[in-house]
């Protein structure tokens, strides 16, 4: 019975994105999402609270998952260096990805509007960048890092990731980078890292 609750509700996940592709955020209505499902909005409400809650779930389903990956490239074993360089490379060619831009330019817009962002932010960012500051703090431990705050520490690190490209990908500037400089990038964010945060 659970199994079948569930992929209903990713049924429900997927006729919601669809709506949200056509018509856009402020366009689509729990209403418009149940009568696509061929339900009611009660129905619908029993799974979701709210249609930012269902929103989420498709960002989620749609672009969220692609992040998965890259905040699994660290484990113990890892020299931190070149665990760092896997992960930012990883990281940056996602984050810079068209679908990716969109959602983050959704986000920003409506953050002020309702409770989209912050719920995009919990189930998102703060979740992986948590793991990865999870990963410093025992690299901290280990000796292998100068000891600081390891929660800062991956908010730094992200920040230097993203420095030279996030501007100017968001405002169109720039739409596509070349491997060559994808991996220049990153390996300029990892050294200055490292520089910052090397055992002393």
């Amino acid at each position: 019975m659970r199994k079948k609750s569930e992929e209903r509700r990713q049924a429900m996940i997927d006729i919601a994105g669809e709506v949200f592709n056509e018509i856009g955020f402020e366009g689509a209505s729990m209403a418009e999402i149940a009568a696509r499902i061929g339900g009611s909005k009660a129905t619908l409400y029993n799974y979701f609270s709210s249609k930012e809650e269902i929103f989420v779930e498709v960002m989620m389903k749609q672009v969220g998952c692609q992040f998965e990956p890259a905040f699994e490239e660290l484990s113990d074993g890892d020299d931190v260096r070149q665990g760092l360089l896997r992960l930012g490379h990883r990281y940056l060619a996602i984050v810079l990805k068209p679908e990716v831009v969109a959602v983050k330019r959704l986000a920003m817009y409506y953050a002020g509007k309702s409770e989209l962002g912050p719920m995009l932010y919990e189930r998102g960012p703060k979740r992986g960048w948590t793991r990865i500051a999870d990963f410093l703090k025992r690299k901290m431990e280990q000796g292998k890092l100068h000891t600081g705050d390891a929660w800062i520490a991956a908010l730094q690190f992200r920040s230097l990731v993203e420095a030279e490209w996030m501007d100017v990908r968001m405002l169109n500037v720039v739409t596509e980078l070349s491997p060559e400089q994808l991996q220049a990038s990153v390996e300029r964010a990892v050294d200055a890292f490292m520089y910052l945060y090397q055992p002393r």
